[in-house]
């Protein structure tokens, strides 16, 4: 396998990630600072996600006018302009509106970097090569909470986004210089997005979508929130703890990469899912500092697990031609209520309950979601059926 590439497409992926991961461990500062209550804090996640969802649902045909090299850097170079804009934003109107925009930006990325890397790599790596890749979004989320713990003591919330604005201005260079443009094929034959959502497998990836990144998004997008709000532990203390918490979660995808070209994707599918929904429960179950911390760790390790496995079987269920718009179908729905909608449900439970109440629940629903599994149907991919 050829790592120039996969390193670079790894810092992408990371510096993707951390302009969405960056706005939890700042969340308790923010919603201070506008003084909105829990629901309307996590009610950016919602403008995020739409905008997220709305650029993933285009990029699927984008990328048939554009290339997929064009499209994977406009979408930086458009971040870069917003998080300048968060300079001057004051409102929480203007917070929204940017939130919005940042996820239209952001959600050009992962429809355009996956047939990049397919194109790259031979089938039989697929596994290894998208496992490695996503390992950056966990390396994210550690590494995200604990920057932000070190650098507020010395500046104020908003200079990370002007960190972040110049190097998603710069970086995208390198992209280009080791990328190679995968061939464009014509999509097939009456395949389009009314068809796509006539297929029962893209229903079920939606679903295993929506679950699976609301209980990892979404719950570390509120996790500051109740640990700080509910729990009453220290800001610094709380972010150390969820950035020390997703340490383990940066060798779960790697491992996962492995465990997919070995075993097939339907059972480690299964496996991700119920791991998942069970932490999750553990999560909200859990009383003493102790135990939170614990089932913080177990929580971010488990629910790591979908993504990887989740981009392979797609590309496993989805012909070349199609992949990019199937994706962007799934992640656009999945991703608009998963990472948007539910930390902003979250946000109502712990309004009128608490948050261990929200919590609970996703847990339950995520665990019962492995049983779909089965369900799933080939629908010409090119390279088995793993």
């Amino acid at each position: 396998m050829k790592v120039l590439p996969l390193f670079i497409f790894w810092c992408l992926w990371y510096l993707n990630f951390s302009t969405r991961a960056i706005f939890s461990p700042l969340l308790p500062l923010i919603e201070d600072s506008l003084l909105l209550t829990h629901g309307e804090a996590g009610g950016f996640f919602v403008s995020l996600s739409i905008g997220y969802s709305l650029s993933l649902l285009a990029t699927g045909r984008l990328t048939h006018v554009w290339g997929y090299k064009w499209t994977v850097a406009a979408g930086f170079w458009g971040a870069s302009l917003i998080f300048f804009g968060f300079q001057f934003a004051e409102s929480y109107a203007a917070f929204h509106l940017l939130f919005f925009l940042l996820g239209i930006a952001t959600g050009t990325y992962i429809p355009g970097i996956l047939p990049i890397i397919t194109e790259a790599y031979e089938p039989r790596h697929w596994g290894k090569a998208i496992g490695l890749h996503d390992s950056a979004a966990s390396f994210a989320i550690f590494t995200i909470p604990l920057l932000m713990a070190f650098g507020l003591q010395f500046f104020s919330w908003n200079i990370p986004f002007l960190i972040l604005g110049i190097i998603s201005m710069i970086f995208p260079v390198f992209f280009w210089k080791v990328s190679v443009e995968p061939k464009q094929e014509p999509l097939q034959k009456g395949v389009g997005y009314v068809n796509l959502f006539k297929k029962r497998t893209v229903w079920i990836m939606i679903l295993l979508w929506i679950l699976s990144s609301g209980s990892s998004i979404g719950v570390y997008s509120i996790l500051p929130l109740y640990l700080v709000k509910e729990r009453g532990i220290d800001f610094n203390v709380a972010n150390n703890l969820l950035g020390i918490s997703r340490m383990g979660g940066m060798v779960v995808p790697i491992l996962i990469g492995f465990l997919v070209d070995r075993y097939g994707y339907r059972t480690i599918l299964f496996l991700s899912l119920l791991m998942t929904g069970l932490s999750t429960i553990a999560l909200s179950l859990s009383s003493l500092l102790s135990l939170i911390f614990v089932s913080l760790i177990l929580q971010a390790i488990l629910s790591l697990g979908f993504f990887p496995v989740a981009l392979a079987t797609i590309s496993k269920l989805a012909p070349h031609s199609n992949r990019s718009m199937m994706l962007g179908v799934i992640m656009s729905v999945g991703v608009c209520l998963g990472m948007g909608f539910i930390p902003y449900l979250l946000g109502l439970t712990a309004d009128h309950f608490n948050f261990r109440v929200g919590i609970f629940w996703l847990g339950i629903l995520t665990s019962l979601s492995s049983l779909s599994v089965h369900l799933l149907i080939e629908e010409g991919g090119d390279s088995g059926t793993g």
